[in-house]
């Protein structure tokens, strides 16, 4: 699969919410799709990147914007404590239910085309967790660091 990282739109399994999401294509031969969840920043520059890198390995990758309900493709900065009590705030606003339809929207989007991983970081790393629990159609999940759980 070709072409170049751009925003794409999920239908939360939820309450139908449609929500952006990063897609990163496949470099080379695709051994999978991965989901990858966001810290309390939002699908920042770092989040980008990571996409880039799991690519590089064979996957295509799809990073939820699970902050859209409250503000749409934010990019919170790691600048100073106000900032992540922001994140934690966007944190507080979303329900399990919510994440877990997110999550399961970008599953369902993926699983079409072959098996589907899931991973997160921090507040991805609960999110994962979650997703592991409650999402059909994933092959394996691994949760870093989740601070909810």
């Amino acid at each position: 699969m070709t072409g170049e990282a751009d925003w794409i739109t999920l239908e939360s399994r939820a309450d139908g919410f449609t929500l952006s999401a990063w897609r990163t294509p496949v470099l080379g031969e695709r051994k999978g799709g991965l989901v990858l969840i966001q810290e309390i920043f939002g699908v920042t520059e770092d989040i980008k990147r990571v996409c880039s890198e799991f690519a590089a390995e064979g996957y295509e990758v799809i990073a939820p914007s699970l902050f859209d309900r409250i503000e749409p493709r934010v990019q919170i900065p790691h600048d100073s404590q106000e900032d992540i009590d922001r994140g934690r705030d966007y944190t507080s606003r979303k329900s399990e239910d919510e994440l877990v339809g997110d999550v399961q929207g970008a599953i369902d989007w993926l699983s079409p085309k072959g098996p589907v991983f899931l991973t997160g970081f921090c507040y991805g790393g609960f999110v994962t967790w979650a997703g592991a629990c409650h999402c059909a159609g994933l092959n394996a999940a691994a949760g870093y660091y989740g601070r909810l759980i």
